[in-house]
């Protein structure tokens, strides 16, 4: 097991900063937050919360717009497609996929309604050859997971791997842990590249350990509403680059991933001025 060297205690001590809540969030300001990410290395996961009132049409007009200027930021910018907000639509799946392909933007298939499982892996089937730079979003969590994994592995797809941190008790806590280990397991030396999307500093270790060995490329994404310091920490210790999501349109409401340790930001920038010790000053971007 990989061992996690503890942070200095100015790094874990220092208080979260606050940011007030807004009705939405706007493009322009994504834009700003990957040019800032940029300057530490890091890269951006932008991800589209359409509005209550958005038909999927205008969604993917949201998505076609954005394409450009993610294309011309100099940070690495992925895009990270909510598909049930899409309708499970293949056409405008694949006109998105399409023009992502041709702005040369990473797109990952996310996993938003744990009920539509099947509907999301039908979509990846159906639309990989849309795009050559294909992932997908699983649950560590959920039971089917292992399955999907092997699927997505055959074909070829990069893996975007969330811990959901479910339960209060130790045991579950336990659960939750070793659940993530066991899709890491599977994928280790299968997958194209992984993302471990995890906030506990010992589980991203092993994770990275494992991987590594396997020959599988591995990359950290963090969640702006959830602690990072320690996770940050470790990728920096073992130079594991790092990608951070940004997200627009509505607000992050209160998340499934588990308690927060504070009220969620806005954006994930607000929160670097606290922990920019623990950045990655010399890595590359995922």
């Amino acid at each position: 097991m990989m061992p996690v060297r503890a942070a200095p205690a100015s790094v874990r001590t220092r208080p979260p900063a606050e940011v007030p809540g807004r009705s939405a969030i706007h493009f322009d300001e994504v834009l700003l937050a990957t040019e800032r990410l940029a300057r530490w290395r890091i890269g951006a996961t932008v991800t589209y919360r359409p509005l209550s009132d958005e038909s999927p049409r205008r969604v993917a007009q949201r998505l076609l717009a954005s394409l450009a200027p993610l294309a011309g930021l100099r940070v690495n910018a992925q895009l990270l497609v909510h598909v049930a907000a899409l309708g499970y639509d293949r056409t405008l799946l694949a006109e998105v996929l399409q023009a992502a392909r041709a702005a040369s933007v990473a797109v990952t298939l996310d996993l938003t309604v744990p009920e539509r499982a099947d509907a999301l892996m039908a979509c990846a089937a159906e639309l990989q050859a849309n795009h050559g730079d294909l992932g997908l979003t699983l649950s560590c969590d959920r039971d089917r997971s292992l399955g999907d994994a092997d699927t997505a592995c055959t074909m070829g797809l990069r893996l975007r791997l969330v811990h959901e941190r479910r339960g209060e008790t130790g045991a579950s806590r336990k659960a939750s842990a070793d659940s993530f280990a066991r899709m890491v397991d599977r994928v280790a030396g299968h997958a194209r590249h992984a993302t471990l999307v995890c906030h506990d500093p010992q589980i991203v270790a092993d994770s990275l350990e494992r991987l590594r060995a396997a020959g599988t490329p591995v990359a950290l994404e963090l969640l702006p509403e959830l602690p990072h310091q320690g996770v940050l920490w470790v990728a920096r210790t073992h130079h594991l680059p790092i990608r951070s999501c940004v997200s627009y349109g509505r607000p992050q409401a209160a998340s499934h991933f588990g308690p927060t340790a504070h009220t969620p930001r806005v954006l994930w920038w607000s929160t670097l001025s606290n922990s920019l010790g623990t950045l990655l000053p010399m890595a590359g971007h995922a």
